[in-house]
């Protein structure tokens, strides 16, 4: 069963795009809620660039060029047919003006770490029979998602007690700096004026300096660039700022909250056309080099060419790491 509800962010208001503050909230019910009193494990899904928490529900639809059927569907299969566990899905809404807000906090687009954290967590909480703990809670996404549940997990061990990385930004350095050099060439001589219609590139450079690189002082986009125009030049003193949300360099700050965790699974195609594959493979390398006990796999998919299947391993995975009872329920 879905559930659709309604937020209005304190955290979210008042964002430099004027972006709504109001937000849906998609909350997918297992198939025993209705007729058990048992509390449930909560898995947080986030979506990509480009996507809205109703997005989920829209189906059988067009995702990437590929089939998606509504989200009900694909977790009811989880669980009723593939053995996953019984959870709560929660899918909150990360759109932002230009494309998402990466699960960062950010002026330009609102904070929304702390929308999902200190917002839409207690709600949830506070309105469905959820096992209220971070060991009882986790995170996951594919992509932008991907990269959002790296972001709050590594950062929120005392919120969520796992995550679940599919095919996430990661190594900008070889992944995200082309969008630039792309973009650039495309509308030389012209100068950079913020995203172009049709132009994906554009999209991901400004929409990726709004949530990296913001600056409030800097009319009428309100970002740095971290390359040059037209020279396609690095300019380091911004890109620095990018690669401290980067993964395979953010983990440093972070071993702590990674130590705290419960699992961590990195999943990616080995075919992935924006290349973050080898983000995965290094993110692996270095976990591993600092002793962070986590899970590492490669199929043989694109970026989003079995992302329905990816979403049901993440959550038969979820469903093993994550306790679900309190000791006082069956399982169910």
């Amino acid at each position: 069963m879905i559930a659709v509800e309604r937020i209005e962010s304190r955290h979210l208001a008042g964002n430099l795009f004027g972006d709504p503050h109001l937000r849906d909230l998609v909350v997918y019910l297992p198939p025993g809620y209705e007729h058990a009193g048992r509390r449930y494990a909560t898995a947080y899904l986030l979506h990509g660039f480009g996507g809205r928490a109703a997005s989920w529900t829209l189906g059988p639809t067009l995702d990437g060029g590929y089939v998606r059927p509504p989200i009900q569907d694909v977790l009811d299969e989880a669980i009723l047919r593939q053995g996953a566990g019984e959870m709560i899905v929660v899918m909150p809404d990360g759109w932002s003006r230009w494309g998402c807000g990466q699960w960062v906090d950010s002026p330009l687009n609102g904070a929304f770490e702390r929308y999902v954290t200190e917002e839409v967590v207690p709600f949830v909480d506070g309105r469905f029979r959820t096992l209220a703990a971070p060991a009882s809670r986790g995170v996951f996404g594919s992509s932008s998602g991907g990269f959002g549940a790296w972001h709050l997990a590594s950062r929120h061990p005392e919120v969520f007690g796992a995550a679940a990385l599919l095919s996430a930004d990661s190594y900008f350095a070889v992944t995200h700096l082309p969008w630039f050099h792309r973009f650039y060439s495309r509308i030389f001589p012209d100068q950079p004026n913020g995203p172009v219609d049709g132009d994906i590139c554009s999209w991901l450079c400004y929409g990726c300096a709004s949530c990296y690189s913001p600056n409030p002082e800097q009319p009428p986009h309100y970002v740095d660039l971290p390359v040059a125009f037209p020279s396609g030049e690095v300019v380091p003193e911004v890109f620095t700022r990018w690669l401290a949300f980067d993964p395979v360099e953010s983990w440093r700050e972070r071993l702590s909250a990674l130590r705290a965790l419960r699992g961590l699974l990195l999943d990616v195609g080995y075919r992935d056309e924006y290349d973050f594959h080898f983000g995965h493979r290094l993110l692996s390398q270095r976990l591993t080099s600092a002793g962070i006990r986590h899970e590492a796999q490669e199929h043989d998919g694109t970026h989003g060419s079995r992302l329905v299947e990816r979403l049901q391993v993440a959550l038969r995975w979820l469903s093993r790491v994550l306790e679900r009872t309190d000791g006082s329920e069956p399982l169910g």
